[in-house]
């Protein structure tokens, strides 16, 4: 009898420890959820994406309230039904960030109102479960859940390949509107997406409070995970911009060429050839006396006014006559200047390489740096010991 009274005290010790341990993690992951959410709203709050980041975030701090409700409720009779009517919040909270993720990869291209639109479904789950309390909602709730990911995630990725190809042709440093970091998020909040489900269905803890309770390592993991992913987002978030035409670009284009952001173009007069007008106004030898390249936030249209020539033509000369990117383009030109200022460091100049990253024009010390390597095979230090 005294050895049965241990076990269920040592039991009841260790689930309470559990617990403990679950909601100080929680706790802290909530708090730091909160910090992130107030710093976007505080000081980055320009874009659409970046408005809803910080509102995703608040929701999703008060899912961590779930286990503070689970750990006190445990022992009553409607403990599972509470459990399972939580983790229904969770999936609201995977719909705020389908909407963001939306935003983000599609800016200013849906109303709030229209994003709202992929909540209905996880809303109206949660709803049916309440009233009907069948255990096959969650389950359906979950495939639902995971083929909508699945194509979602699918749709994003072409199109950042999309949005990246484009920025290439358009803009000399993409650093800030680049996308690319958000593919590699997309693929792992899918992979969690996947283990809960498999974590769910092996463990069946939507309807078992005290699989939950007792679940440590799992939810200590989905902490920790959710963490890094808000940290690392927020940081993105927080630097990101979208490319968009000014109104003083815009100024400087032929109405024809306005055109070309709406409906295709159509001429009347046949366009001389792609780079007839280019050629003889030599561009490299303009490029090179107005040192336009050094100008971080450069682009097409910039470029194009600069040289009194259409985007078109001059898009359609960098691309067919030179086989590179615009950004690959104005780069070739910016390693030129850095390589001149490595030169000059040999010959007793004081320039650091991350002022020799800055003067030529680059916006990231990172890109240079790979940059520089994949044009010369070397880093910029290497190149400086063997010109020693």
């Amino acid at each position: 009898m005294q050895n049965i009274k241990n076990s269920i005290f040592a039991d009841m010790f260790g689930i309470s420890f559990h617990l403990l341990l679950l909601c100080l993690v929680s706790g802290f992951t909530q708090c730091a959820l909160l910090g992130c959410a107030m710093f976007i709203f505080r000081y980055h709050k320009t874009y659409q994406f970046q408005k809803l980041f910080a509102a995703v975030l608040v929701l999703h701090s008060f899912g961590f309230f779930n286990n503070f409700v689970v750990a006190s409720c445990q022992h009553l009779h409607f403990s599972e039904f509470l459990n399972t009517l939580l983790i229904f919040y969770d999936y609201i909270i995977v719909g705020g960030y389908m909407m963001f993720a939306v935003s983000l990869v599609f800016p200013n291209k849906y109303t709030m109102f229209q994003l709202l639109v992929m909540e209905i479904p996880f809303a109206c789950a949660l709803i049916l479960f309440a009233i009907t309390k069948s255990p096959l909602v969650y389950p359906a709730t979950q495939i639902f859940t995971l083929t909508a990911s699945l194509a979602l995630m699918v749709g994003l990725l072409l199109s950042i390949n999309r949005h990246t190809a484009m920025l290439r042709d358009n803009v000399g440093d993409i650093e800030h509107f680049d996308l690319r970091w958000s593919a590699g998020l997309c693929i792992l909040l899918f992979a969690i997406q996947v283990l809960w489900a498999f974590e769910s269905v092996s463990q069946q803890t939507w309807f078992s409070s005290q699989q939950v309770s007792r679940n440590l390592l799992f939810d200590s993991l989905y902490c920790l995970v959710s963490l890094f992913f808000v940290l690392l987002v927020t940081w993105k978030i927080a630097r990101q911009k979208v490319f968009a035409v000014s109104p003083e670009e815009s100024d400087t284009l032929p109405s024809d060429d306005k055109k070309e952001t709406g409906t295709r173009t159509s001429c009347t007069t046949p366009r001389p050839t792609y780079y007839e007008a280019l050629l003889d106004k030599n561009v490299e030898m303009l490029i090179q006396e107005s040192k336009c390249y050094l100008d971080k936030s450069l682009t097409l249209q910039k470029l194009a006014a600069l040289l009194g020539t259409n985007r078109q033509y001059l898009s359609s000369y960098i691309n067919q006559e030179k086989q590179k990117t615009f950004y690959d383009y104005i780069n070739d030109f910016r390693l030129e200047e850095a390589k001149k200022l490595l030169d000059d460091r040999t010959n007793g100049a004081s320039y650091s390489i991350e002022e020799i990253s800055d003067r030529s024009g680059f916006n990231s010390y990172a890109t240079f740096l790979r940059s520089f390597a994949k044009k010369y095979g070397q880093t910029p230090s290497k190149y400086l010991k063997n010109k020693t």
